[in-house]
């Protein structure tokens, strides 16, 4: 059977409520026409990139409360698929402010669980893992506290043993964690790998020698965001930069997760990582034009991949 179910993991998955709001400012009081409210977290927006891009994806991810329930409905009702692992507790809420130059403000609540809800979602995850058409796991965004610390890395490690390709994108001590287990490839930005590794990454050569020291230490792919730059992916042989086309943004946010989705994608579709990475940006880059977290229309993403453009050397 083909492998080509993408599983994508939000730990820490939340409710957002995405506003835009030209005339925003801190201690004035606006009125918009609306509000959107859909199920958040990095590896939701993944899974709504995937599926908008023709992929197969499957959610999984804690979810407690009301605001759980709502979430796990409102999925549903989309058509999804779905795994989720019920904890005892309240699933955060978040919101994102847009204003009218495309500029976004975020305020993330952190999520809290107990060491056995994190024990419970990762027994899901492996198992789920271990179906023959599985082509990745996206293990994607923060850990909610009362994890243990080393919760990244110790599930990468099962994966691996199951022989599972985890592709991880998150921050802080959650993204040094888990480069500790050398997953199959990570997506971050320019920040957080700087920060993960303790760099300050003035240049591109800069970016690309970090990215390298990834891939010397074990880890097969690194992808690292640029923004309104595009992206670079590094593997062992090749240095491939993507470049999208100008464009006036709505709202950035999900960007990132848009960009792994069509990589992920693209490679359980047959795509060379290359041309994946071309999807990827391309990706990213129709998300920016609309406001609410990877809910380009397809054929958009279309018109943007053709004015995508890529560029190869050998390392």
């Amino acid at each position: 059977m083909k492998r080509e179910t993408i599983i994508c993991v939000t730990p820490n998955a939340a409710l957002d409520r995405t506003m835009v709001v030209p005339d925003f400012a801190i201690g004035h009081i606006s009125r918009i026409d609306r509000a959107i409210a859909v199920p958040g977290g990095k590896g939701l927006n993944v899974a709504r990139a995937v599926k908008i891009l023709g992929g197969a994806p499957v959610a999984m991810g804690l979810l407690g409360g009301h605001t759980g329930r709502m979430i796990a409905a409102m999925w549903a009702e989309d058509g999804f698929e779905a795994e989720w692992t019920e904890f005892d507790g309240e699933t955060r809420t978040c919101t994102i402010i847009a204003n009218q130059e495309g500029v976004s403000t975020v305020i993330n609540e952190s999520g809290l669980i107990a060491p056995a809800d994190w024990k419970a979602l990762a027994a899901d995850i492996c198992r789920a893992a271990e179906r023959d058409h599985v082509s990745a796991i996206c293990l994607c965004g923060s850990i909610p506290l009362g994890a243990p610390t080393d919760a990244p890395s110790e599930l990468i490690a099962r994966l691996k043993g199951i022989g599972a390709r985890v592709w991880v994108d998150s921050s802080k001590a959650a993204l040094r964690n888990a480069i500790q287990a050398k997953p199959f490839a990570i997506k971050v930005n320019r920040d957080e790998i700087a920060a993960a590794l303790g760099i300050e990454p003035r240049r591109i050569r800069d970016i690309i020698s970090a990215a390298k020291n990834l891939v010397d230490a074990g880890t097969r792919v690194v992808v690292i965001s640029l923004g309104a730059e595009g992206a670079l992916l590094v593997t062992e042989n090749r240095i491939v930069r993507g470049r999208p086309p100008a464009i006036q943004p709505v709202d950035p946010i999900a960007s990132g997760d848009c960009l792994h989705a069509g990589i992920v994608t693209a490679l359980a579709a047959g795509k060379d990582i290359a041309e994946a990475l071309r999807c990827g940006v391309a990706a990213g880059t129709a998300n920016a034009l609309y406001a609410g977290g990877a809910q380009f229309p397809y054929n958009d993403y279309r018109g943007v991949l053709r004015q995508t453009r890529i560029e190869v050397e050998p390392l």
